[in-house]
């Protein structure tokens, strides 16, 4: 197990790294997962040069733990993941939709390996209030389940 949340970065990296390989390399030019969570969103977009994508760039002054940046001719699309080396909460469910109402990604994952914590999990499953998760139209956030282990995602377990 990690003892901190920083300990997990390199492998949830790693993780969606491929994942959005396998999802999104055939149409996407270059396709970079950072770890984003000591710096503010706007100092990457300048770092890797896309500013031209993201005009309100000078706003994202958020620090979400690893971002996926899919790079097109003539966009650039967003991932986030936020870690949580704890249960899951409303709390860092919040942390999340706000971070993903500013900068509009694509998705957002909120990620722990301990898996949700009762009130997120009875919001979610027991009265089914998926609704929560979406922060626009089709753009939603993905509760996951982090198997250290497999270093996957226990889909039995995560909220997709």
């Amino acid at each position: 197990m990690y003892r901190t949340e920083i300990e997990m970065y390199p492998d949830i990296i790693r993780w969606l790294e491929n994942d959005l390989k396998q999802k999104f390399s055939k149409q996407a030019k270059k396709i970079t997962v950072l770890d984003t969570h000591d710096s503010d969103l706007s100092n990457f977009i300048i770092r890797l040069n896309y500013q031209k994508y993201f005009p309100e760039f000078t706003t994202f002054q958020i620090r979400q733990d690893i971002t996926g940046f899919v790079e097109y001719a003539n966009k650039v699309e967003l991932i986030f993941v936020e870690c949580k080396n704890e249960t899951m909460s409303l709390i860092h469910l919040s942390q999340i939709i706000g971070y993903s109402c500013i900068a509009l990604p694509i998705y957002s994952i909120l990620l722990s390996s301990q898996g949700m914590g009762t009130t997120l999990s009875k919001l979610l499953q027991t009265f089914n209030r998926k609704d929560i998760l979406e922060f626009r139209p089709k753009r939603k956030i993905q509760i996951i389940k982090w198997d250290y282990q497999k270093q996957d995602i226990d889909f039995m377990n995560s909220v997709l």
